[in-house]
């Protein structure tokens, strides 16, 4: 079955809308941390124990954008493919904009980011795309939806947008070779929960007693400048 793909950017000032898509959000999350769990830093044992008030929380964090690709039969019309209608089938998070001094990661051995006068900075994380939908351009589609909301909401100054990957993701890497993005230096697995604003998911040590897994320098920082 051929279907209708749209990007929507989740709308947070509706208490009551944002009460059921946090509920779509919440079985799609769930959903990838099962069928592409190598692919977080967070795990199905840690969000399937989330309330529905923390979903919601999710959502309405600070500097938390959160786009949603849908699908939609190919017989809906336009006026009918919103965000609360259809299947969700992958979903994308964009963070920022970040000033300089919580964006740089001066270990790194990547590029010092520009003064934020002169660029907005951001973090994107999250990309997933359901598997059987797989194969339709839909992670590329969320990208680039994420991107151009960034290069807007920068207001006139050059845009930074970085991920952090697993540097043996190979598929991961060219899909994001091929959309502009550059090798940028290396992060820890802390500095990837930190700049993810997933702080509460590092022990209260923040990792020190197991520097191994939390301070090793072995993921891939890539960056895209516009």
């Amino acid at each position: 079955m051929s279907y209708i793909y749209k990007i929507h950017h989740v709308p947070t000032s509706d208490p009551v809308l944002l009460s059921f898509l946090a509920g779509k959000f919440a079985a799609l999350r769930l959903s990838a941390l099962t069928i592409s769990a190598a692919a977080f830093s967070s795990t199905f044992a840690i969000e399937s124990a989330f309330t529905a008030t923390a979903w919601i929380a999710r959502l309405k964090r600070q500097h938390v954008h959160t786009f949603i690709a849908v699908a939609y039969a190919p017989s809906t019309n336009p006026e009918e493919q919103t965000i609360d209608a259809g299947d969700w089938i992958g979903s994308a998070t964009l963070l920022g904009p970040s000033p300089k001094a919580k964006y740089h990661l001066t270990e790194s051995g990547g590029p010092e980011p520009g003064d934020d006068l002169a660029e907005s900075k951001w973090q994107m994380t999250a990309v997933y795309n359901s598997p059987e939908h797989r194969g339709k351009g839909i992670a590329k589609m969320l990208i680039k939806g994420a991107l151009e909301f960034a290069g807007a909401a920068g207001e006139g100054r050059s845009t930074r947008v970085r991920i952090m990957i697993h540097p043996d993701n190979v598929v991961v890497k060219k899909l994001y070779d091929g959309l502009g993005f550059v090798d940028a230096g290396n992060c820890t697995l802390a500095e990837a929960y930190l700049s993810n604003f997933d702080d509460d998911m590092l022990p209260a040590d923040q990792g020190r007693s197991n520097p191994e897994k939390y301070w090793s320098r072995q993921g891939l920082v890539m960056e895209r400048s516009s």
